[in-house]
């Protein structure tokens, strides 16, 4: 989930385009991560040096870990770590970033240092078990710590976001949110929750993206048919809506009940009161997450 979120502190700070980011997310699960990079994530070189090392193999027929030893950059247990190192997922975006040309070696490496340290994040707790940085994730990007009923804003957020990876894909990029009292949709689903306290959830997206999103969700068993898209949509929520009712009763005793959905063509998702409006860029096109407590 870091590269997801690095991707969108990229986009944010206006480091690439969407672009270009889209067309790296589709295109990193091609890509072989070269040793420059490993070694600028891991501090052992800066870009600089790594540039130095680019330009010495285009005269000199030699790896490139046998050259950066050999410009005393690195030392051959350097090598050999690095060479063991299992490619993580955000460094494959970076990869592909730098491959394409969108960023500079310099810039990523000015990039993933300013987000690591902004988060306080260590190279192990990004490589491990995410899930369990993810909260810190999602409240840094949204900046729910300073919104009424944070807690619950950044559970269901990160909810959301595991669900995303789990049955739709993890090729998307957050985007910034909005703060939104209702929502013009072309499509939309929404589910209203009550109990405990009440809140409001809700998809929207052109008809074309909401489409796509369906046929991801689907997969195999999906046919084209708007009521169909509406059935795969509105599954999802669901099933993302039924896990956060689980949770929130398993980890805090809180019960909560959800209403049946309701669908848009054309119209508004209303929820009540301000709501955040979270926008989700996949390769195929965007979707809007509608969330309010």
């Amino acid at each position: 989930m870091f590269s997801q979120f690095f991707g969108g502190f990229l986009l944010n700070n206006g480091m690439v385009t969407r672009e270009q980011l889209a067309a790296a997310l589709d295109e990193k699960k091609n890509t072989r991560l070269r040793l420059g990079v490993l070694a600028i994530n891991d501090g052992l070189m800066t870009a600089e040096q790594v540039e130095q090392v680019n330009v010495t193999q285009q005269t000199v027929d030699k790896l490139f870990g046998d050259l950066a030893v050999e410009m005393g950059f690195l030392k051959p247990t350097d090598v050999e770590d690095l060479l063991h190192k299992q490619p993580t997922d955000y460094l494959l975006l970076g990869q592909t970033l730098v491959n394409n040309g969108a960023l500079t070696n310099a810039e990523f490496e000015s990039a993933i240092n300013s987000y690591k340290a902004s988060l306080s994040l260590t190279d192990d707790e990004i490589s491990g078990d995410q899930n369990e940085k993810l909260a810190d994730l999602v409240s840094e990007f949204y900046h729910f710590s300073t919104t009424q009923n944070a807690k619950l804003y950044t559970n269901y957020v990160s909810l959301l976001y595991k669900s995303l990876v789990r049955f739709v894909g993890d090729d998307f990029t957050p985007l910034e949110a909005a703060i939104r009292k209702s929502v013009t949709a072309q499509k939309g689903v929404s589910q209203s929750i009550g109990g405990a306290y009440t809140g409001f959830t809700g998809i929207c997206a052109s008809k074309s993206d909401y489409r796509a999103f369906a046929k991801r969700f689907g997969k195999d068993a999906y046919f084209e048919a708007d009521e169909f898209d509406d059935a795969c949509v509105g599954e999802f929520l669901s099933v993302c809506n039924g896990l956060y009712a689980v949770n929130e009763s398993n980890e805090t005793g809180t019960e909560i009940t959800l209403t049946p959905l309701t669908f848009v063509t054309d119209g508004k998702l209303d929820p009540g009161k301000e709501s955040f409006s979270i926008p989700v860029q996949f390769t195929f096109g965007e979707i809007e997450f509608i969330v309010a407590f």
